[in-house]
């Protein structure tokens, strides 16, 4: 699958972010956000998203793609169905992973957010990275758009 493209601006320039669907090894590597000193919030929800991922990958409930989420629409109109989507940077220096959303497609065909983390101390050039959070909500809107989906 190709992945969502999104830029943020990093030591003065734009540059861009891949999201994408999570494999089981991304989400084994965002439920050690949780291990960071000092604890955080997005520590927590990482760790929490990932918990609800493996939970509903065990009851055959997640997708893997954007192709897989319809191909499970498809098959079943009423599913639920769970997702992982991580952002990540390839010029990132010290951490490539910088955000993550867990999502679920509701049987009444709505996407809920269930949680949405910015890696804590994130920085390029040692300066902040701007624009994380609105790039994942914004290009989860353009999935749900993409989908029919009408509420979010």
């Amino acid at each position: 699958m190709k992945p969502i493209i999104f830029h943020v601006e990093a030591a003065g320039e734009f540059r861009p972010v891949e999201l994408t669907f999570a494999t089981e090894l991304e989400v084994r590597r965002v439920r050690a956000w949780r291990k960071m000193i000092p604890a955080t919030d997005a520590g927590e929800f990482a760790a929490l998203a990932a918990k609800r991922w493996l939970y509903y990958t065990r009851e055959g409930a997640t997708v893997a793609s954007l192709e897989g989420l319809r191909a499970a629409i498809r098959r079943n109109e009423r599913a639920e169905i769970a997702f992982l989507l991580v952002a990540s940077a390839a010029w990132g220096q010290r951490y490539k992973s910088l955000a993550l959303a867990y999502c679920r497609r509701t049987w009444c065909h709505h996407l809920v957010l269930d949680f949405l983390a910015v890696r804590p101390g994130v920085s390029f050039a040692n300066q902040r990275i701007s624009g994380i959070g609105t790039g994942v909500l914004a290009s989860l809107a353009g999935v749900a758009n993409s989908l029919g989906m009408d509420t979010m």
